[in-house]
């Protein structure tokens, strides 16, 4: 009797035991590397520059044509304005030590040759002090202005790259049409600038298919057999159940730009699904931050605060406020490495208050842009849940890797495979061992910005995840699940 009263039991909270126990799951968080628009990779990588021949020390070569130069001001002077305007830096290199060491060298053309070569470099809180040496020297000197201008933008000073190119394009109003040219590349750092500060996203939605609504195992156990073979008491769990309904995704972001290179950040995304007919199973998952944001051109520093919330039917499943670290460094124009640490606390809605805690996590994301329209990316993760009931106590660690590949201007494909194991701290005594759940998760996405029509952009959505757990029988499934959706940038 006492099995029978058991399985009897576990069988009546199998369904909606196990949703909020994936609640947070590898497939969660392979949204949130999706959706979450900080981190969106899918822009063309750059090409690397070619490595520039050495040439020998006294001459200069200029649409292949070789021109000696001699260690006179006037040739070395022109040699070296030539060679910072074609951004020859290994040409710069050469040329300003013996230009610097003779009497009489203009210390304009010193600080604009130090600040290129600074930029070229990357050091360019060092170009910036250059570049205004020079303009401390000739205040008016448009080029070098403009270069000041471009490494304020590039090093996220916004407000002061700003209001340098509108006094730029104001000075440039009143002069010819010999000017246009110039008041076009002003206007175009003023039109990135003005999208810097605009909320930006997408939302997508269109009908989808899931093939495991209730992600049961569909599982039947016979408990007690007669002598005969005969099953007398079986534990048998609901089948599956596949539907047709709604899926929907969303990303929203916004940074203001404070003094110097702060920043307030907010962001949010959002998924879900709709299932009519089948309302119970209805699933919404929402993050938001808003908080501090320090930018380079290489580095990036945010702290916020953080809400998830989480939904189920027609009813809230949890609410986690927490805090958020998150720090991003670019090596080279091709890679990215970023890290993050978040604190949760979950409180749980409708009777899952065993399941209340904190869930502290840390990962690990590397980036790295290849030719051809090609990006790969790759990732680690570690977690610590909390709760009352110590047997729904778990310790997880993950790992993702993936690929974007654009093809021309027509397609783009993301691809994302990950893998976690989720180990609990306890015995449970009504599930009589300690659960070890292994999750395998398969993501892929493709748009065709080549057929958008009225500002959507249609795109593909593939999923597949496979859960094993040691209590296979409640807690083991798999599920796939695909949408065909309309895509619009805000």
């Amino acid at each position: 009797m006492r099995y029978f009263a058991l399985s009897s039991i576990l069988a009546l909270i199998a369904c909606p035991l196990a949703m909020p126990a994936f609640a947070q799951s590898a497939r969660s968080e392979d949204n949130r590397l999706r959706l979450d628009p900080g981190i969106d990779r899918r822009t063309t990588p750059q090409e690397r520059e070619a490595i520039e021949a050495a040439t020998p020390s006294d001459s200069i070569t200029i649409d292949g044509e070789v021109y000696r130069v001699d260690d006179t001001l006037d040739d070395l002077g022109r040699a070296i304005y030539l060679s910072v305007s074609r951004k020859a830096w290994v040409d710069v290199r050469r040329f300003l030590p013996r230009y610097v060491a003779l009497s009489g060298h203009d210390p304009m053309l010193v600080a604009w040759a130090r600040g290129g070569l600074a930029r070229s470099e990357g050091r360019l809180g060092e170009a910036e002090r250059h570049y205004r040496a020079l303009l401390a020297i000739q205040p008016d000197f448009l080029p070098g202005r403009l270069e000041l201008g471009r490494l304020l933008f590039e090093n996220r000073k916004d407000r002061e790259a700003r209001r340098l190119f509108r006094a730029i394009r104001d000075e440039l109003a009143r002069q010819d049409d010999r000017a246009a040219g110039v008041r076009r590349n002003v206007d175009a750092f003023l039109t990135a600038l003005d999208r810097r500060d605009q909320w930006q996203g997408m939302i997508a939605i269109g009908p989808g298919y899931s093939s495991n609504l209730n992600q049961s195992s569909a599982s039947q156990t016979c408990l007690l057999t007669g002598e005969d073979g005969t099953c007398l008491i079986d534990r048998t769990l609901p089948s599956a159940i596949a539907s047709v309904g709604i899926n929907i995704e969303g990303n929203l972001s916004r940074r203001i730009a404070l003094k110097g290179q702060g920043g307030l950040l907010a962001r949010a995304f959002v998924y879900g699904d709709l299932w009519p007919g089948h309302g119970d199973f209805d699933q919404a998952t929402l993050s938001a931050q808003i908080g501090y944001d320090h930018q380079t051109a290489r580095r990036s520093l945010t702290l916020s605060p953080t809400i998830d919330l989480a939904s189920l039917g027609d009813k809230l499943l949890y609410a986690a406020p927490g805090l958020r670290a998150e720090a991003m460094v670019t090596p080279s124009p091709d890679t990215a490495l970023r890290i993050e640490v978040t604190r949760r606390i979950f409180d749980y809605h409708r009777g899952f208050d065993d399941l209340d805690g904190a869930l502290t996590e840390a990962n690990l994301t590397g980036w790295l842009s290849l030719p051809r329209g090609w990006s790969l990316f790759a990732g680690l993760d570690a977690g610590d849940k909390q709760a009352d009931a110590r047997p729904n106590a778990y310790r997880h660690i993950g790992a993702r890797l993936g690929m974007v590949h654009g093809f021309a201007d027509w397609a783009e494909l993301t691809l994302i495979a990950s893998a976690r194991q989720r180990d609990y701290r306890a015995y449970s005594e009504l599930l009589e061992a300690v659960r070890h759940d292994r999750e395998t998760n398969l993501t892929a996405v493709l748009r065709l910005p080549k057929l958008r029509f009225a500002g959507l952009t249609p795109n593909i959505l593939f999923q597949h995840n496979r859960v094993t757990s040691n209590v296979d029988w409640l807690y083991s499934f798999h599920r796939t699940a695909a949408s065909f959706r309309l895509e619009h940038a805000l």
